[in-house]
């Protein structure tokens, strides 16, 4: 049924009617007579282009190659138009398409076509109205047959998009479902490492109140700062879970703390100046670059 509504839309489409479908008679009568010769001219037109002649290497091929189009023009002027001579139509197409045959080189062969039917109707019939006729329903014919046929390329074409596309949608949606699933064991692994930075100030606090006070508090305040800093990390994770941008300017912010508390530490350790002098130095520079990295977020942002 898809195919017989396919046929009429195209009949009508082209205003192809059942008035052309009597001229195609009169057609027939003028130039079937001549299509040994028209198979004739054209397989020279094809063997002057060396890619359309690479198609006929022996005189077999030559010969079915004619055969093949005398069959294609009688059903041209005899067929009834219908939803048979539809399928034909679709079978020489998928033909060319199997055979690798470029698109225009079937639309080029059927302009050659035209134009010697079109000499030929010219130089024979002598009535002006009815060689008007004649000349309409032959164009419309050629055309109905060159649309058909270079559908299959479009057919075609279309295939290769859909798989294309049917794989890269299954690619991205496994990306999508490994990137969450790494997303998922980073926030694992943050947790984990917040956890240990909660012993670690446990330990602090206890060297605190059993050893050196100042020393511990010290300590402590630098687990301190590096459990908040993890606390935003779970935080800008959890967000970016759940679809949030993740901001650059976070990890800047977790080396600064971590210089911080680095400075805390070597405060009370036997540091020769030169290593303190580097740490502050780490500092400076991390602190530049926090301001450069703010100072383009908010600019994004604004």
């Amino acid at each position: 049924m898809e195919l017989m509504e396919s046929i009429k839309e195209i009949r009508q489409q082209f205003e192809f009617t059942d008035e052309d479908q009597k001229n195609l008679i009169r057609l027939g009568e003028i130039l079937l007579p001549l299509r040994d010769q028209f198979a004739d001219e054209f397989y020279d037109y094809l063997s002057q282009n060396p890619k359309t002649a690479a198609y006929f290497k022996t005189e077999k091929a030559i010969e079915r190659r004619k055969e093949t189009f005398k069959s294609w023009f009688l059903g041209l002027l005899t067929s009834k138009y219908d939803n048979r001579y539809l399928l034909q139509l679709q079978k020489i197409g998928q033909v060319h398409v199997k055979i690798g045959l470029e698109s225009f080189y079937v639309d080029a062969s059927m302009s050659f076509v035209r134009e010697q039917c079109r000499r030929q109707l010219v130089a024979q019939i002598k009535d002006g109205v009815c060689k008007e006729d004649l000349l309409v329903t032959m164009h419309k014919a050629l055309d109905i047959n060159l649309s058909i046929m270079t559908s299959s390329y479009q057919e075609e074409q279309l295939k290769k998009v859909f798989v294309s596309h049917k794989a890269e949608e299954h690619l991205v949606h496994f990306a999508e479902r490994l990137l969450h699933g790494l997303n998922l064991f980073l926030t694992i692994g943050l947790l984990v490492l917040a956890l240990g930075v909660v012993s670690l100030l446990g330990h602090d606090i206890y060297i605190a109140i059993t050893g050196n006070l100042e020393h511990g508090v010290i300590r402590a305040l630098g687990s301190l700062l590096v459990l908040w800093m993890m606390i935003e990390l779970l935080n800008a994770e959890i967000g970016h879970l759940r679809g949030g941008k993740f901001s650059v300017r976070i990890f800047v912010e977790l080396a600064l703390v971590a210089f911080i508390r680095k400075i805390f530490v070597a405060s009370f350790e036997s540091k020769d100046p030169t290593s303190f002098m580097l740490l502050l130095g780490g500092l400076l520079v991390l602190g530049i670059i926090y301001f450069m990295v703010a100072k383009v977020e908010q600019q994004k942002s604004s």
